[in-house]
This record gives C-alpha cells, structure tokens and sequence, in this order.
C-alpha cells in the first residue's frame, strides 16, 4: 500500500474507531490491585528469579496458565501433544576457567590484572597465537581471509553490537573480544555470564569463545595513538579490519549442559480466524540469582522486567475476553529465555503455531511499569512497520500524546519484538516506559537486572493506562474492517 493509502486508511480508522468509555477511579484501583497482585506472586522470592529450567519456571507456567485458563483463554500451541507449552530445547554453558596472553614479535605483553575476561559457549575453546585485527563500527565485510583465524576486536558502544559480534564469528573470526567503555562496564557484562549463558540447541556457535576488554587495556596494548589510528583505519576504509602487531592465545572451559524450557501460547478465539491473527507476547524469564556471593540479596526478582509485562498481559485476557467477541483470533505468548538472546520469540518464529505471515499485529510488553500516569508514549519499531496510522489513530481516540522516539530507538534490539521484526511480523511496543528519560534512568539505576527489582514500590500509573490503550489497539487491529490483512505489511522489510 503506497503512503497515501495509508494515510486514507488512518483517517478512515479515526472516523471508525468507537471511543473507549472513560475509565474510572474504581476502574484504575481495580487495575492496580491486580496488576500489584499479579506481580507479587510472579516476582516473589519463592519463583526464585524466574530462570528458565528451575522450579522457578514450573510456578511461573503453572501461574499463568492457571490464570489464563480462568480468563477464558484455550490453548494455542495448535499441537495436541503439547498443550499450552511449546518445548524450547537449550544448550546451557557455565564459564570454569580461562586465560588470555598477547604477544608482540614473540614476547608476552602485560595486562592489567582483571581488565579482561573470556570465556567459551563449548566445553573447551582454545586458539593458539591468531592474529589480532580491529574491526570498525561501519564495514560491511564480516567475513573473508582477512577475518578468518583471527582474533577480531570490537568497539562495544552502540546498539545491534550483540549482533555483530555474533556475525564476526559466524563469518571465521577465531574470537572476538569486546572493547566496553572502562572496569565498572566489564565487572558488569563479566558478573552477567559468569552466571551462564544459554543458546537454542542446534544452533551456530556451540564452540565459540568471546570476551570483554577495557579501552585502556586495549590501548596498552599497542599504544593509545597507534590504537587511534588503528580505529579510523578500521572506520574509514570499511572494507577490511586493521591488522594489530599482535598475536593471541586463548583458552576457555564451560560446563555444558542442555534445559528444557518452556514457550506458553494461549488463544482467544475470533469470529473469523481465516481473516488474521493479533499476537500479544511478553517474557515471563529473568535471571534468577544475580548477586555475588555474599550479598544480603542474591534473587534478581524481576518486578518491573517483566512480571509487569505478564500482570498487564494476564489482565488484557481477562478484559479481552469478557467483552464483545473479536473478529480475528487473539495469540497470547509468554517466552521464555529473552534475557539470554530472545531464544523464546525465535523459537516462536521457528516453530510457529500459526504461519507468520498471517499475523496482522503483535504487540510487545516488556518492562511497562516504568513512568507515572500522564506519560508520552513512544512506540518501538516505530516505521518499521506499516503499523504506524492505526496506532496513532487509536492514541489519538485515547487523548495519549506521542513523546520523544529518542529513547525508543536504543532498546529496538534488545527485546522479543525484534526477533519477529527480522522475519517480517509487524512488531511493536506502544509504551510510556520510553516516555520520560527521568523514569528510565530512575529505573535503570536502581531496579534493572538487580536484585533491587521487587515488587513493593512498582510505579503503576503508566502501565494501567498502557493497558487501556493496548486492549484498544487490539481491538481495532482485530477488526478487519478497521484494518485490512495487507495494512501492516506496507513498510519497507528491514
């Protein structure tokens, strides 16, 4: 659909849309007990974390099917032998030990102790005195013999840079090594996987080895001006890394091990299921324990990231379903391992209960109790999408103002909507967590992937009117009058 048809369908969707009934004071306080209610089970101690593969997942699941089920909701993995959870199989690796020396013209070159960490998705990984090259922010070869058997550095410092990584050793770097900014950054992502990774099983890199390294370890290594020059080399011929006077030897164990872990898909049946699909999805995951040993609080609860987004998504069942029946089929999804790579939304997309390219509009909650009430919103995936007119038609029914897309745009990679964003499923989040840059930073410093994420004191008054706007955005994108099957496929593919 050219862009003026999609203007024209934005104001016909305007004229359509019914105005949603005022929401009440005891309307608001309804919510807001629930969604507390729902967060403090989900995200107390005895879940333990919510980490895929423990008895923390068991209760989960079992928590939100039971409450799901009561909603009115039927299963929907479309697969008799399993019922409401979908198997994702994974390959789990837990760093033992390892060791990283440079060399220049044979003889050792000294580290900082402490200002690098590597470590192996297999067993063992080991690479013997490679090459050391620099790779630039923008080249577009990730591949070839400049790159292949060596050891590939990389500027950690902008968004899609897991991405990269993972394509620098899929196109024959022996390892990469990430530059992170200074030793608060590295002790950071280095306390991260100490805890382990995961990765779906079957996938590419079951023997990679990667790692972390300061800039001013980086730039011992060779010079800070050699450094420099070596990065605009990198940077300005965008074709090939820049050799470094060094060699490397790198050898890491894990403990390998495979978790079964769960996707739980659930639907609310529509009058007209051959005209689409709405998908609605929010990981139920988190880290379980992140503190160190010793700490008073070791149980990364994840109260905000996400219990949050399954209390909005367990309440959108509850309204969707005992109001008037939609024409299309509504998908309810709670993924499981997004904290490790969004493994649950691509098992989705792999294996999917439904043929992707009939879902009409999916819609992320991730992290939703954020900023107060009375916050922007922004959308993430914002024109990426032909999704775009009809959500601004309904916020604009909702009197809710768009805020800035600045601080959307940073976390696009970094949550489940991506994952289906990259096989073309029109994919967004509409939320005010990305309205105030005071409430973001708040959150960050105090709650994001740390054991301070529990339930007391969770702001509510963004998300329950999230929650309203989002139950009317499915509404309108179930309704194939409103919105026609083709409409959400109209932007350009990524």
């Amino acid at each position: 659909m050219r862009v003026a048809g999609l203007l024209i369908l934005a104001l016909l969707a305007g004229c359509v849309a019914p105005r949603q009934a005022p929401t009440t004071s005891r309307d608001t306080a309804a919510l807001h007990a629930a969604l507390t209610r729902h967060i403090e089970v989900l995200a107390g101690d005895d879940f333990g974390g919510r980490r895929p593969g423990t008895e923390g997942e068991a209760k989960t699941l079992r928590y939100l099917a039971r409450e799901w089920q009561a909603a009115g909701l039927v299963s929907g993995t479309n697969d008799p032998a399993n019922p409401w959870f979908a198997p994702v199989e994974l390959t789990s690796s837990t760093p033992e030990r390892s060791s990283l020396r440079f060399f220049r013209a044979g003889r050792a070159v000294s580290l900082p102790d402490g200002s690098a960490v590597v470590f192996s998705a297999g067993s063992r990984g080991l690479v013997e005195r490679a090459p050391v090259v620099l790779v630039g922010h923008d080249a577009p070869r990730l591949d070839g013999p400049e790159l292949a058997g060596r050891v590939a550095l990389m500027m950690w410092d902008r968004p899609g840079q897991s991405e990269r990584r993972e394509a620098l050793l899929r196109g024959g770097a022996a390892a990469v090594i990430a530059i992170v900014a200074d030793q608060a950054e590295l002790d950071v992502l280095g306390a991260a996987r100490r805890h382990g990774t995961y990765r779906l099983a079957g996938s590419d890199g079951a023997n990679t080895i990667d790692g972390f390294i300061t800039r001013a370890a980086a730039e011992a290594l060779v010079g800070s001006d050699a450094f420099g020059r070596a990065l605009r080399v990198a940077n300005e011929t965008a074709a090939a890394p820049a050799r470094l006077d060094l060699t490397a030897t790198i050898e890491a164990t894990s403990a390998s091990g495979s978790v079964r872990t769960f996707n739980l898909v659930a639907k609310l049946p529509g009058r007209r299921p051959e005209a689409g699909v709405v998908l609605l999805l929010a990981h139920w995951d988190h880290f379980g324990t992140c503190g160190e040993p010793g700490d008073a609080d070791t149980i990364c609860n994840g109260a905000v990231d996400n219990a949050s987004g399954l209390a909005v998504l367990t309440e959108l069942a509850r309204r969707l379903a005992t109001g008037p029946r939609m024409e299309r089929d509504v998908y309810f999804l709670a993924t499981t391992a997004e904290e490790w790579g969004l493994l649950g939304a691509q098992a989705f997309g792999e294996n999917p209960p439904v043929p992707l390219d009939t879902i009409v509009a999916a819609f992320n909650l991730d992290t939703v109790a954020v900023a107060p009430a009375g916050t922007p919103v922004a959308i993430v995936g914002k024109g990426l999408t032909g999704l775009d007119p009809g959500i601004l038609a309904v916020m604009r029914e909702l009197g809710r103002k768009e805020g800035d897309e600045g601080l959307a745009e940073g976390y696009l990679r970094r949550q489940d909507g991506w994952a289906l964003l990259q096989r073309d499923v029109p994919t967004v989040s509409v939320t005010s967590a990305f309205g105030s840059a005071a409430a973001l930073e708040r959150f960050t410093a105090e709650r994001y992937h740390q054991p301070g994420d529990e339930a007391a004191g969770v702001e509510l008054g963004g998300a329950i009117e999230d929650l309203l706007l989002t139950q009317a955005l499915v509404r309108h994108f179930a309704d194939p009058v409103r919105w026609p099957a083709t409409a959400g496929k109209s932007a350009d593919p990524l």
